[in-house]
C-alpha cells in the first residue's frame, strides 16, 4: 500500500495515533484596556487612546525555542528509510541545490518524541505568516503540538543557529484522507507564532492551465538524494523542475510498475520523466521530501505525496495532491483569523454608553462576556479582519467624531495594538464588508455601496490600506446592507452576501476577477430583517462561514453555513442567547 513518505529515525513501529490535548492556555477575554500614549500617531479623536489588553497577548508558546530547535536538529538526524512496502515517499534524485531566497515560503517540518526516539521530517509551504501547508500523511497520527517544530529561513539542515524557529498551535487533516490510497493527502499546521518570511498562496479551485501536460513545475524539498537504502537527507534545500504529466500517461505508468491501480484521477497528478532504474538519469523527489510544495507560477498546485520504493523504479513517476480541488477545504483552515486564536470566529458587543464586551464562540453557543472597556460610544460601525494577514485580526472602526475609517491592528514593531487610519476609503458609505480575497491576489478587499446604490471594490493592498476603487454595481443597490466574510459555497473563494430593503437576502458567489467579482446572483432567503448581522467567518469551527443575527426581540441567532449555493446556504439556526439588545452594536 502507499507508504509514508516522511522520514524516521527508528525501524520500530511508526507513531501511533495520540489525541491531542491541546495547550494549557492562559487566554482569558477579561482584561483592560492597555493605554497607549496620547495623541498617538492615527489615532481617532473620538475613540479611546487604547486598545484591547487581550488582543495583545500572543498565544502561549507550544515550547521553548530551545527545545524547539533540539527536536528540528534530531528529526533532520533521522534516516528517511524506506521500509519493505511497495511504494515509498519521495526525495530529490537529480535536483540541484538553490537557497532558501529562491524559496523563502520553504520551511522545514520536524517531528521528535524524545520518549519514542521516533523522529520523522518533511517539508512544507508557508502560506500565511502562521499557516503552513502539507501532506496529511506528514501529521495524521502524530501530535505536533506535543512534539512538533517548525524551521523557516534555513537553507541547511543540522543547524541549530540559522532560521527561526516556530512551534505548532493547532493541526489540520483533511477528514477525507485515506492512509492506504494517499487520496486527500493534504494538512495545515497552524503556528504558536507569526512567521516574517514571505508567503506563497495556493492555487485557484477552478485552475487547470497549471496541470496540463507539458507545464513546468518546479519541488522543493530536503529529502534523500539518492534511492539507496541509508541514505541521508539533503544537507542543503534542492529543488528540481518537472515537466506535468498527463493523467492517463502516469494511470498507465504506474498500473504498470506496481501491478495496481493506485493513482486517483483527480485528486493526485504525476510530473516529471518516467525514472531509469538508478539515481544516474532519475530526476524525482523521494523520502523527506514528502509535504513540500510543487510551484507553477507562483501558486502552490500541489504536494509531494507519495512514489515507488525507492524513487527510482524504472518507469515510474512521482505522485503529488493535486491542490485545486482541495482548496475550498484548506483556504478556510488558513485564512481563519479570531481574538481567541482557536479557530472559531469571536463576538465584539458596544454598549450605548461606549462598553466593549467580548463572547468567544465555543461552536455553537457563546462564552459568558468579558469587559474590555469605555470610550468606544463613538464607533459608529466596526468589524472584524485580518486586513494585513498577520495573524492578528484587526479592528475596522468608524469614527462618528471626524468620519473616517481606523483600524486597531497589531504593530509588530512596536509588539503591541495601535490605532492607524485608513485613508484609502471613505468613511461615508452606507455599508461595508471585507468578504475576503475577491481578487485572486491572497488579500483581503472591501466593498462598499454609497447613498444612490453604487457599489464600489478596494482591493487590498495587504497593508491595511486599499487601491484605487473600482465601481462593480451602479445605482441598483441602494439601501442595502452588505456582509459575508470567508467562502461561503465551497469553492474556495470569498462571497458576498447582500439583504435588500424588503428583507430578501441574496448570496453573490465570488469569482476573484476584479472588474467582476461576482457571478450571477442567488436568492438565499426571504423575511430577513433582522436589526443585525454580524459575519465574521467560522464561528463553528468545521472551515464553513456562518453568519449571526440578532432579531428584534434581542436573540442572537447562529445561521451556520452549509457549503451550498441556494436557498439551503445555511443550515437551521441555532439561539446564541438572549438580551443582545443591550448592545447598540455587534461585531
Amino acid at each position: 500500500m502507499i507508504r509514508a513518505l516522511r522520514g524516521r529515525r527508528r525501524r520500530t513501529a511508526t507513531a501511533t495515533a495520540t489525541a491531542s490535548a491541546g495547550l494549557a492556555l492562559a487566554l482569558s477575554c477579561a482584561g483592560v484596556l492597555a493605554a497607549q500614549p496620547a495623541g498617538a500617531a492615527g489615532a481617532p479623536p473620538g475613540l479611546p487612546d487604547a486598545n484591547v489588553a487581550a488582543r495583545s497577548a500572543n498565544p502561549a508558546p507550544a515550547a521553548s525555542d530551545q527545545e524547539l530547535r533540539h527536536r528540528a536538529v534530531e528529526a533532520a538526524r533521522s534516516q528517511a528509510t524506506p521500509r519493505n512496502k511497495p511504494k515509498a515517499t519521495p526525495f530529490i534524485i537529480g535536483g540541484t541545490q538553490t537557497p532558501i531566497s529562491s524559496a523563502p515560503w520553504m520551511v522545514q517540518l520536524s517531528y521528535y518524541d524524545s520518549a519514542t526516539d521516533e523522529g520523522y521530517f518533511c517539508g512544507g509551504t508557508l502560506v500565511a505568516p502562521n499557516k503552513v501547508l502539507t501532506a496529511a500523511h506528514c501529521v495524521a497520527g502524530l501530535d505536533w503540538t506535543a512534539n512538533g517544530a517548525i524551521v523557516a529561513g534555513a537553507s541547511g539542515l543540522l543547524d541549530d543557529t540559522s532560521g527561526t524557529v516556530a512551534g505548532v498551535w493547532r493541526q489540520w487533516t483533511h477528514p477525507g484522507f485515506d492512509a492506504d490510497t494517499a487520496h486527500s493527502d493534504i494538512a495545515v499546521l497552524t503556528l504558536d507564532r507569526p512567521l516574517r518570511q514571505q508567503w506563497e498562496r495556493l492555487t485557484q479551485s477552478n485552475d487547470t492551465a497549471s496541470y496540463k501536460a507539458g507545464t513546468s513545475a518546479t519541488v522543493y524539498g530536503w529529502g534523500l538524494t539518492s534511492g539507496a537504502d541509508g541514505s541521508d537527507l539533503s544537507a542543503t534545500l534542492r529543488k528540481a523542475t518537472l515537466p506535468m504529466v498527463a493523467d492517463s500517461t502516469c494511470d498507465s505508468a504506474m498500473r504498470t510498475v506496481l501491478g495496481e491501480d493506485d493513482f486517483l484521477e483527480g485528486s493526485m497528478f504525476c510530473a516529471g520523466t518516467p525514472a531509469s532504474g538508478t539515481d544516474e538519469g532519475t530526476q524525482s523527489p523521494c523520502n523527506g521530501d514528502s509535504g513540500g510544495p510543487v510551484i507553477v507560477g507562483g501558486r502552490v498546485v500541489g504536494i509531494v505525496s507519495w512514489g515507488v520504493a525507492g524513487c527510482t523504479a524504472k518507469g515510474a513517476y512521482p505522485v503529488f495532491t493535486k491542490v485545486a480541488p482541495y482548496v475550498w477545504a484548506a483556504q478556510p483552515r488558513i485564512d481563519d483569523t479570531d481574538l481567541s486564536y482557536d479557530g472559531k470566529a469571536d463576538l465584539l458587543g458596544r454598549t450605548p454608553s461606549g462598553g466593549l464586551f467580548e463572547q468567544d464562540s465555543k461552536g455553537t453557543s457563546l462564552t459568558t462576556r468579558s469587559y474590555l472597556g469605555s470610550g468606544w460610544e463613538t464607533s459608529s460601525w466596526a468589524l472584524q479582519a485580518d486586513l494585513d494577514r498577520d495573524f492578528y485580526q484587526d479592528l475596522i472602526v468608524r469614527d462618528s467624531v471626524d468620519g473616517k475609517l481606523y483600524r486597531d491592528a497589531y504593530d509588530a514593531a512596536a509588539g503591541e495594538f495601535a490605532w492607524k487610519q485608513i485613508t484609502s476609503v471613505w468613511g461615508g458609505y452606507k455599508s461595508y464588508a471585507v468578504p475576503g480575497d475577491m481578487t485572486g491576489d491572497a488579500r483581503p478587499d472591501l466593498v462598499a455601496v454609497d447613498a444612490d446604490g453604487s457599489t464600489y471594490l478596494y482591493p487590498g493592498k495587504g497593508d491595511g490600506e486599499f487601491y484605487g476603487k473600482v465601481k462593480v454595481v451602479d445605482k441598483s443597490w441602494k439601501g442595502v446592507k452588505l456582509f459575508g466574510h470567508g467562502d461561503l459555497t465551497g469553492d474556495g473563494k470569498a462571497d458576498l452576501l447582500v439583504r435588500n430593503s424588503s428583507g430578501v437576502l441574496y448570496l453573490y458567489r465570488g469569482t476573484q476577477v476584479e472588474h467582476t467579482p461576482w457571478a450571477a446572483r442567488i436568492q438565499a432567503r426571504t423575511g430577513w430583517n433582522f436589526s443585525s448581522y454580524v459575519a465574521n467567518g467560522d464561528v463553528t469551527g468545521d472551515g464553513v462561514a456562518d453568519v449571526m443575527a440578532r432579531d428584534s426581540g434581542g436573540t442572537l441567532w447562529l445561521y451556520p453555513g452549509t457549503n451550498k449555493a441556494s436557498s439551503d446556504l445555511f443550515g437551521a439556526r441555532k439561539s446564541l442567547g438572549t438580551g443582545f439588545n443591550q448592545y447598540n452594536l455587534l461585531f
